[in-house]
Protein backbone atom coordinates (compact mmCIF):
# COMPACT_ATOMS: atom_id res chain seq x y z
CA UNK A 1 0.00 0.00 0.00
CA UNK A 2 2.90 2.28 0.69
CA UNK A 3 4.78 1.58 -2.16
CA UNK A 4 1.30 2.44 -4.57
CA UNK A 5 0.87 5.89 -2.63
CA UNK A 6 4.79 6.45 -3.25
CA UNK A 7 4.43 5.51 -6.86
CA UNK A 8 1.22 7.56 -7.37
CA UNK A 9 2.64 10.71 -5.75
CA UNK A 10 6.27 10.60 -7.92
CA UNK A 11 3.83 10.43 -11.02
CA UNK A 12 2.06 13.05 -9.91
CA UNK A 13 4.98 15.27 -9.22
CA UNK A 14 6.62 14.39 -13.01
CA UNK A 15 3.31 15.30 -14.45
CA UNK A 16 3.09 18.66 -12.67
CA UNK A 17 7.21 19.38 -13.36
CA UNK A 18 6.37 18.38 -17.69
CA UNK A 19 3.19 21.09 -17.33
CA UNK A 20 5.24 23.56 -15.71
CA UNK A 21 8.28 23.05 -18.55
CA UNK A 22 5.69 23.48 -21.20
CA UNK A 23 3.79 26.47 -20.03
CA UNK A 24 7.30 27.84 -19.16
CA UNK A 25 8.37 27.35 -22.91
CA UNK A 26 5.32 28.66 -24.05
CA UNK A 27 5.81 31.78 -21.74
CA UNK A 28 9.25 32.51 -23.15
CA UNK A 29 8.08 32.26 -27.06
CA UNK A 30 5.31 34.75 -26.27
CA UNK A 31 7.39 36.59 -24.11
CA UNK A 32 10.33 37.34 -26.70
CA UNK A 33 7.87 37.70 -29.53
CA UNK A 34 9.04 34.61 -31.65
CA UNK A 35 5.62 33.23 -31.90
CA UNK A 36 4.61 35.98 -33.99
CA UNK A 37 5.33 36.74 -37.55
CA UNK A 38 8.30 38.62 -38.34
CA UNK A 39 7.89 42.23 -38.43
CA UNK A 40 5.46 42.50 -35.98
CA UNK A 41 5.52 45.28 -33.28
CA UNK A 42 5.21 42.34 -30.58
CA UNK A 43 8.17 40.57 -31.66
CA UNK A 44 11.77 41.22 -29.43
CA UNK A 45 14.13 39.32 -31.18
CA UNK A 46 16.17 41.01 -34.84
CA UNK A 47 13.17 40.25 -36.74
CA UNK A 48 10.67 42.14 -35.02
CA UNK A 49 9.89 45.83 -34.73
CA UNK A 50 9.04 46.10 -30.87
CA UNK A 51 12.06 48.22 -30.34
CA UNK A 52 10.77 50.47 -32.72
CA UNK A 53 7.09 50.56 -31.15
CA UNK A 54 8.51 51.50 -27.45
CA UNK A 55 10.99 54.21 -28.90
CA UNK A 56 7.91 56.36 -30.53
CA UNK A 57 5.98 55.55 -27.10
CA UNK A 58 8.86 56.88 -25.19
CA UNK A 59 8.59 59.96 -27.16
CA UNK A 60 6.74 62.69 -25.68
CA UNK A 61 3.44 63.57 -27.01
CA UNK A 62 3.19 60.67 -29.26
CA UNK A 63 0.43 57.69 -28.70
CA UNK A 64 1.49 54.71 -30.01
CA UNK A 65 -1.23 51.56 -30.53
CA UNK A 66 -1.57 48.59 -31.94
CA UNK A 67 -4.34 47.05 -34.48
CA UNK A 68 -5.62 43.97 -34.30
CA UNK A 69 -8.88 44.48 -35.88
CA UNK A 70 -9.24 43.57 -39.94
CA UNK A 71 -9.72 46.61 -42.19
CA UNK A 72 -12.77 44.62 -43.54
CA UNK A 73 -14.67 45.48 -40.11
CA UNK A 74 -13.10 48.86 -39.12
CA UNK A 75 -15.12 51.46 -39.78
CA UNK A 76 -13.08 54.47 -39.30
CA UNK A 77 -8.99 55.17 -38.02
CA UNK A 78 -8.46 57.94 -36.22
CA UNK A 79 -7.88 61.21 -38.22
CA UNK A 80 -4.61 62.58 -38.83
CA UNK A 81 -2.90 59.24 -37.34
CA UNK A 82 0.36 57.75 -38.94
CA UNK A 83 -0.65 54.10 -40.09
CA UNK A 84 2.78 51.88 -40.30
CA UNK A 85 2.45 48.23 -42.24
CA UNK A 86 5.97 46.81 -42.14
CA UNK A 87 7.06 43.68 -43.46
CA UNK A 88 4.02 43.53 -46.06
CA UNK A 89 4.07 40.56 -48.97
CA UNK A 90 3.47 42.75 -52.45
CA UNK A 91 0.72 40.37 -52.96
CA UNK A 92 -1.12 41.94 -50.27
CA UNK A 93 -0.01 45.82 -51.48
CA UNK A 94 -3.09 45.84 -54.27
CA UNK A 95 -6.07 43.86 -52.01
CA UNK A 96 -5.14 46.76 -49.52
CA UNK A 97 -6.65 49.59 -51.47
CA UNK A 98 -10.17 47.33 -52.08
CA UNK A 99 -10.81 48.33 -48.40
CA UNK A 100 -12.81 51.75 -48.15
CA UNK A 101 -11.62 52.40 -45.35
CA UNK A 102 -7.58 52.90 -45.32
CA UNK A 103 -9.09 54.88 -48.54
CA UNK A 104 -11.10 57.43 -46.04
CA UNK A 105 -8.40 57.54 -43.74
CA UNK A 106 -5.49 58.90 -45.64
CA UNK A 107 -8.60 61.00 -47.61
CA UNK A 108 -9.28 62.88 -44.63
CA UNK A 109 -5.37 63.74 -43.61
CA UNK A 110 -3.92 60.28 -42.42
CA UNK A 111 -0.25 59.05 -43.37
CA UNK A 112 -0.29 55.54 -44.73
CA UNK A 113 3.42 53.98 -44.37
CA UNK A 114 3.88 50.53 -46.28
CA UNK A 115 7.26 48.83 -46.10
CA UNK A 116 7.26 45.94 -48.26
CA UNK A 117 8.84 42.50 -47.90
CA UNK A 118 11.99 42.28 -50.57
CA UNK A 119 11.61 38.58 -50.63
CA UNK A 120 7.71 38.14 -51.50
CA UNK A 121 7.32 41.23 -54.01
CA UNK A 122 4.67 40.01 -56.34
CA UNK A 123 2.97 41.10 -59.64
CA UNK A 124 6.13 41.24 -61.21
CA UNK A 125 4.28 39.34 -64.32
CA UNK A 126 2.15 43.01 -65.22
CA UNK A 127 4.51 44.98 -67.22
CA UNK A 128 6.41 41.68 -68.71
CA UNK A 129 3.13 40.84 -69.76
CA UNK A 130 2.45 43.62 -72.08
CA UNK A 131 5.77 43.90 -73.00
CA UNK A 132 5.61 40.02 -74.24
CA UNK A 133 6.31 39.73 -77.72
CA UNK A 134 4.32 36.66 -79.16
CA UNK A 135 6.25 35.37 -82.75
CA UNK A 136 3.84 33.07 -85.28
CA UNK A 137 6.83 30.40 -84.98
CA UNK A 138 7.21 28.86 -81.81
CA UNK A 139 9.18 25.96 -80.64
CA UNK A 140 7.62 22.01 -79.82
CA UNK A 141 7.12 22.03 -76.18
CA UNK A 142 6.51 18.84 -74.02
CA UNK A 143 3.41 18.45 -71.91
CA UNK A 144 4.99 19.28 -69.14
CA UNK A 145 6.51 22.82 -70.43
CA UNK A 146 2.84 23.12 -71.80
CA UNK A 147 1.22 22.92 -68.58
CA UNK A 148 3.82 24.96 -66.79
CA UNK A 149 3.16 28.12 -69.51
CA UNK A 150 -0.96 27.62 -68.83
CA UNK A 151 -0.28 27.88 -65.52
CA UNK A 152 2.34 30.97 -65.35
CA UNK A 153 -0.77 32.62 -68.26
CA UNK A 154 -3.23 32.03 -65.82
CA UNK A 155 -0.90 33.32 -63.16
CA UNK A 156 0.15 36.63 -65.27
CA UNK A 157 -3.73 37.18 -66.00
CA UNK A 158 -4.81 37.40 -62.13
CA UNK A 159 -2.44 39.58 -61.57
CA UNK A 160 -2.86 41.50 -64.46
CA UNK A 161 -6.74 41.70 -63.41
CA UNK A 162 -6.03 42.68 -59.93
CA UNK A 163 -3.53 45.43 -60.63
CA UNK A 164 -6.00 46.51 -63.23
CA UNK A 165 -8.97 46.62 -60.46
CA UNK A 166 -6.47 49.20 -58.22
CA UNK A 167 -5.86 51.34 -60.75
CA UNK A 168 -8.85 53.14 -59.67
CA UNK A 169 -7.88 53.16 -56.40
CA UNK A 170 -4.61 54.72 -54.45
CA UNK A 171 -2.14 52.39 -56.24
CA UNK A 172 -2.88 54.28 -59.14
CA UNK A 173 0.48 55.11 -61.82
CA UNK A 174 2.39 52.56 -60.02
CA UNK A 175 3.91 49.33 -60.84
CA UNK A 176 5.45 46.91 -58.48
CA UNK A 177 8.16 44.51 -60.04
CA UNK A 178 11.34 42.80 -58.84
CA UNK A 179 14.31 44.97 -59.15
CA UNK A 180 17.63 44.48 -61.47
CA UNK A 181 19.91 46.04 -58.33
CA UNK A 182 21.45 43.37 -55.87
CA UNK A 183 21.24 45.69 -52.81
CA UNK A 184 23.37 48.45 -52.14
CA UNK A 185 23.43 52.29 -51.11
CA UNK A 186 19.78 53.61 -52.19
CA UNK A 187 20.61 57.80 -52.80
CA UNK A 188 18.13 60.17 -51.55
CA UNK A 189 16.78 62.14 -55.13
CA UNK A 190 15.30 65.50 -52.24
CA UNK A 191 17.88 67.45 -50.19
CA UNK A 192 15.16 69.73 -48.96
CA UNK A 193 12.84 66.98 -46.86
CA UNK A 194 15.58 66.72 -44.20
CA UNK A 195 16.13 62.65 -44.73
CA UNK A 196 19.20 61.15 -44.81
CA UNK A 197 21.30 61.13 -48.21
CA UNK A 198 22.07 57.44 -48.50
CA UNK A 199 20.45 54.10 -46.64
CA UNK A 200 21.58 50.52 -46.63
CA UNK A 201 19.49 48.73 -49.13
CA UNK A 202 18.36 44.51 -49.17
CA UNK A 203 18.05 43.29 -53.01
CA UNK A 204 14.32 43.00 -53.63
CA UNK A 205 11.50 44.98 -55.46
CA UNK A 206 11.06 47.86 -57.25
CA UNK A 207 8.94 50.78 -58.34
CA UNK A 208 7.67 51.41 -61.63
CA UNK A 209 5.76 53.67 -64.00
CA UNK A 210 5.55 56.16 -61.65
CA UNK A 211 2.62 58.71 -62.69
CA UNK A 212 2.04 62.35 -61.89
CA UNK A 213 1.30 61.81 -58.67
CA UNK A 214 4.30 59.93 -56.98
CA UNK A 215 7.43 61.25 -56.12
CA UNK A 216 10.57 59.37 -56.22
CA UNK A 217 12.55 59.66 -53.17
CA UNK A 218 15.20 57.30 -52.83
CA UNK A 219 16.88 55.23 -55.55
CA UNK A 220 19.42 52.53 -56.64
CA UNK A 221 21.37 53.27 -59.84
CA UNK A 222 17.85 54.82 -61.25
CA UNK A 223 15.92 51.97 -59.82
CA UNK A 224 13.18 54.03 -57.49
CA UNK A 225 12.78 51.91 -54.13
CA UNK A 226 10.78 54.86 -52.38
CA UNK A 227 8.19 56.83 -53.16
CA UNK A 228 5.63 59.17 -52.03
CA UNK A 229 2.48 60.54 -52.77
CA UNK A 230 -0.29 63.12 -52.05
CA UNK A 231 -3.96 61.50 -51.41
CA UNK A 232 -6.72 64.60 -50.46
CA UNK A 233 -5.34 65.67 -46.97
CA UNK A 234 -3.20 62.47 -46.44
CA UNK A 235 -0.24 61.03 -48.28
CA UNK A 236 1.54 57.40 -48.80
CA UNK A 237 4.94 56.16 -48.12
CA UNK A 238 5.46 53.12 -50.20
CA UNK A 239 9.13 51.71 -49.40
CA UNK A 240 10.14 47.92 -51.17
CA UNK A 241 12.75 47.05 -48.22
CA UNK A 242 11.42 47.41 -44.64
CA UNK A 243 14.95 46.11 -42.83
CA UNK A 244 15.34 50.03 -41.49
CA UNK A 245 12.29 49.17 -39.19
CA UNK A 246 13.49 46.02 -37.59
CA UNK A 247 15.17 45.41 -34.01
CA UNK A 248 18.48 44.69 -35.82
CA UNK A 249 18.56 48.34 -37.92
CA UNK A 250 17.72 50.53 -34.55
CA UNK A 251 20.72 48.77 -33.36
CA UNK A 252 23.58 48.87 -36.52
CA UNK A 253 21.88 51.30 -38.80
CA UNK A 254 19.68 53.67 -36.69
CA UNK A 255 18.61 56.53 -38.95
CA UNK A 256 16.47 58.92 -36.19
CA UNK A 257 15.82 61.30 -39.42
CA UNK A 258 13.65 58.78 -41.16
CA UNK A 259 11.94 57.76 -38.55
CA UNK A 260 10.88 61.03 -37.55
CA UNK A 261 10.06 62.17 -40.89
CA UNK A 262 7.83 58.84 -41.17
CA UNK A 263 5.94 59.84 -38.59
CA UNK A 264 4.74 63.11 -40.26
CA UNK A 265 3.01 65.70 -38.69
CA UNK A 266 0.90 63.41 -36.78
CA UNK A 267 1.03 62.32 -33.16
CA UNK A 268 -0.79 58.73 -33.14
CA UNK A 269 0.96 55.98 -34.56
CA UNK A 270 -1.08 52.85 -35.31
CA UNK A 271 1.05 49.27 -35.71
CA UNK A 272 -0.89 47.23 -38.14
CA UNK A 273 -0.77 43.81 -36.71
CA UNK A 274 -4.13 42.07 -39.19
CA UNK A 275 -1.57 42.12 -41.92
CA UNK A 276 0.24 39.38 -40.84
CA UNK A 277 -1.62 37.74 -39.19
CA UNK A 278 -2.11 38.64 -35.87
CA UNK A 279 -5.56 39.36 -35.37
CA UNK A 280 -8.54 39.37 -32.65
CA UNK A 281 -11.17 37.72 -33.21
CA UNK A 282 -15.04 37.97 -30.83
CA UNK A 283 -14.95 35.26 -29.18
CA UNK A 284 -15.93 34.02 -25.61
CA UNK A 285 -12.39 33.41 -24.68
CA UNK A 286 -11.82 37.10 -25.86
CA UNK A 287 -14.65 38.39 -24.46
CA UNK A 288 -13.94 36.24 -20.67
CA UNK A 289 -10.31 37.92 -21.02
CA UNK A 290 -11.30 41.79 -22.03
CA UNK A 291 -14.53 41.46 -19.06
CA UNK A 292 -11.88 39.52 -16.43
CA UNK A 293 -14.08 37.26 -16.01
CA UNK A 294 -11.50 34.58 -15.02
CA UNK A 295 -12.07 34.54 -11.34
CA UNK A 296 -15.94 33.88 -12.28
CA UNK A 297 -15.23 30.89 -14.17
CA UNK A 298 -12.66 29.55 -11.85
CA UNK A 299 -15.15 30.01 -8.94
CA UNK A 300 -17.74 28.00 -11.20
CA UNK A 301 -15.33 25.51 -12.01
CA UNK A 302 -14.60 24.51 -8.08
CA UNK A 303 -18.44 24.98 -7.66
CA UNK A 304 -19.37 22.18 -10.19
CA UNK A 305 -16.87 20.33 -8.64
CA UNK A 306 -18.15 20.34 -5.03
CA UNK A 307 -21.21 18.93 -6.14
CA UNK A 308 -19.85 16.41 -7.77
CA UNK A 309 -18.03 15.65 -4.95
CA UNK A 310 -21.59 16.07 -2.93
CA UNK A 311 -23.02 13.35 -4.78
CA UNK A 312 -20.28 11.06 -5.02
CA UNK A 313 -19.31 10.82 -1.35
CA UNK A 314 -22.02 12.18 1.35
CA UNK A 315 -20.14 14.86 3.83
CA UNK A 316 -21.89 13.71 6.49
CA UNK A 317 -21.67 9.97 7.49
CA UNK A 318 -24.38 7.99 7.88
CA UNK A 319 -26.91 7.55 10.99
CA UNK A 320 -26.25 3.70 12.33
CA UNK A 321 -29.42 3.51 14.39
CA UNK A 322 -31.14 4.73 11.58
CA UNK A 323 -29.36 2.72 8.57
CA UNK A 324 -29.86 -0.70 10.58
CA UNK A 325 -33.62 0.02 9.86
CA UNK A 326 -33.79 0.52 6.63
CA UNK A 327 -31.65 -2.55 5.22
CA UNK A 328 -34.32 -4.36 2.47
CA UNK A 329 -33.33 -7.89 2.44
CA UNK A 330 -33.22 -9.55 -0.91
CA UNK A 331 -35.75 -12.18 0.04
CA UNK A 332 -38.41 -9.52 1.27
CA UNK A 333 -40.54 -10.08 -1.61
CA UNK A 334 -43.80 -7.13 -2.76
CA UNK A 335 -46.11 -8.86 -1.27
CA UNK A 336 -44.43 -9.09 1.87
CA UNK A 337 -43.86 -5.72 1.91
CA UNK A 338 -47.42 -4.98 0.96
CA UNK A 339 -48.95 -6.47 4.00
CA UNK A 340 -45.42 -4.77 6.30
CA UNK A 341 -47.31 -1.42 5.12
CA UNK A 342 -50.96 -2.88 5.81
CA UNK A 343 -49.58 -3.58 9.40
CA UNK A 344 -48.11 -0.17 9.79
CA UNK A 345 -51.34 1.65 8.94
CA UNK A 346 -54.09 -0.88 10.45
CA UNK A 347 -54.76 -1.69 13.59
CA UNK A 348 -55.62 -5.74 13.52
CA UNK A 349 -59.29 -5.61 15.24
CA UNK A 350 -60.12 -2.82 12.29
CA UNK A 351 -58.82 -5.54 9.51
CA UNK A 352 -62.50 -6.37 8.90
CA UNK A 353 -64.08 -3.78 8.23
CA UNK A 354 -61.30 -2.02 6.32
CA UNK A 355 -61.33 -5.36 4.17
CA UNK A 356 -65.01 -5.27 3.70
CA UNK A 357 -64.68 -1.82 2.59
CA UNK A 358 -62.37 -2.37 -0.05
CA UNK A 359 -64.61 -5.42 -1.46
CA UNK A 360 -67.41 -2.88 -1.56
CA UNK A 361 -65.50 -0.40 -3.72
CA UNK A 362 -64.70 -3.70 -5.87
CA UNK A 363 -67.37 -5.03 -6.37
CA UNK A 364 -70.57 -2.84 -5.15
CA UNK A 365 -70.37 -0.31 -8.39
CA UNK A 366 -74.67 0.10 -9.41
CA UNK A 367 -77.30 0.36 -8.11
CA UNK A 368 -78.29 -3.02 -9.58
CA UNK A 369 -75.32 -4.78 -7.68
CA UNK A 370 -76.16 -3.38 -4.57
CA UNK A 371 -79.89 -5.00 -4.89
CA UNK A 372 -78.13 -7.98 -5.70
CA UNK A 373 -76.17 -8.33 -2.70
CA UNK A 374 -79.00 -6.28 -0.43
CA UNK A 375 -79.81 -9.03 1.94
CA UNK A 376 -75.64 -10.19 2.37
CA UNK A 377 -75.10 -6.36 2.59
CA UNK A 378 -77.12 -6.27 5.63
CA UNK A 379 -75.89 -9.11 7.53
CA UNK A 380 -72.30 -7.70 7.17
CA UNK A 381 -73.67 -4.54 8.67
CA UNK A 382 -75.29 -6.16 11.76
CA UNK A 383 -72.47 -8.44 12.26
CA UNK A 384 -70.11 -5.24 12.32
CA UNK A 385 -72.39 -3.52 14.25
CA UNK A 386 -71.83 -6.24 17.04
CA UNK A 387 -68.34 -6.22 16.99
CA UNK A 388 -68.09 -2.19 17.22
CA UNK A 389 -69.93 -2.92 20.34
CA UNK A 390 -67.95 -5.38 22.50
CA UNK A 391 -64.82 -4.52 23.84
CA UNK A 392 -61.26 -4.06 22.41
CA UNK A 393 -59.94 -7.12 23.99
CA UNK A 394 -63.25 -9.71 23.58
CA UNK A 395 -62.87 -8.83 19.72
CA UNK A 396 -61.51 -11.35 17.03
CA UNK A 397 -60.85 -10.09 14.21
CA UNK A 398 -60.10 -13.62 12.24
CA UNK A 399 -63.30 -15.15 13.75
CA UNK A 400 -65.33 -11.58 12.10
CA UNK A 401 -63.55 -12.08 8.71
CA UNK A 402 -64.19 -15.20 7.88
CA UNK A 403 -67.82 -14.97 9.05
CA UNK A 404 -68.27 -12.43 6.52
CA UNK A 405 -66.52 -13.86 4.03
CA UNK A 406 -68.58 -16.66 4.64
CA UNK A 407 -71.56 -15.18 3.90
CA UNK A 408 -70.62 -12.99 0.84
CA UNK A 409 -69.75 -16.73 -1.16
CA UNK A 410 -73.15 -17.85 -0.22
CA UNK A 411 -73.98 -15.98 -3.47
CA UNK A 412 -72.48 -16.13 -6.81
CA UNK A 413 -70.34 -12.61 -7.41
CA UNK A 414 -71.80 -10.44 -10.39
CA UNK A 415 -69.74 -8.01 -11.74
CA UNK A 416 -71.43 -4.95 -13.96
Amino acid sequence: MRAKVLSAALLLIVLLGLLGGVSWLIHLRFATGQAYPDGSSLRADPVGAKVLFDSYDALGGVFVVRNFTPFAEVEALPAGATLLMLNMPGRSLYQLAMHDSIERFVSSGGRLVVALNPDHIAYQYVEEEADEDVSDEEPEQTDASVEEKEEEAEQKSMFARRAEASQQRFWAEIALLHGAHEGGDAQCTDETLGLPMSLPWREGGVLDELGEDWVALYKIEEEVVVAQRDLGRGSIVLLTDDYLFSNEALLKHRYSDLLTWILGEGRTVIFDETHLGVSESTGVAILMRRYRLGGFCLGCVILMALVVWRGVSPLLPAHVGRTKGNIILAEHSTEAGLSDLVRRSVSAVDLPREAFSQWKQSFIRSAADEAHYAKELGEVHALLAEYADLPKRKRKPAGLHLNIQTIINRKKRRRL
